[in-house]
């Protein structure tokens, strides 16, 4: 019984996981980006969207990921300031949810020039 309930609950929390990892990924990606610096919020949006698309996280569209992404400026600074913030819940058993709250803040350098 016991293994029963740990493979159902890894069964069940693998995939939450899984896609944390995923958006981490991506997000990683954009911040390696030399020109990130410089990309408005809608480039962003399409970036991270790009990467999702590769790494197949369908939760969210364009208009949803605009929602939950957050672009600004670090103050004191010309560093471009990037949050992902969302939660995510899914069934564990008949009528008890998983939640988790992701929050994933990356700060990119000043825009380079040429």
């Amino acid at each position: 019984i016991v293994l029963g309930v740990a493979a159902l609950l890894v069964m069940r929390l693998w995939p939450i996981y899984n896609e944390k990892m995923k958006v981490d990924q991506a997000i990683d990606k954009l911040a390696s980006n030399p020109d990130a610096g410089r990309m408005t919020k809608p480039e962003i949006v399409q970036a991270i969207m790009r990467q999702f698309d590769v790494s197949d996280v369908d939760r969210f569209d364009t208009a949803g990921l605009t929602k939950v992404v957050t672009v600004g400026k670090k103050k004191g600074s010309n560093n471009k300031v990037v949050m992902m913030a969302y939660e995510i819940r899914a069934p564990l058993f008949s009528n008890l949810d998983v939640v988790m709250n992701y929050r994933n803040v990356k700060e990119f350098g000043p825009a380079k020039t040429d």
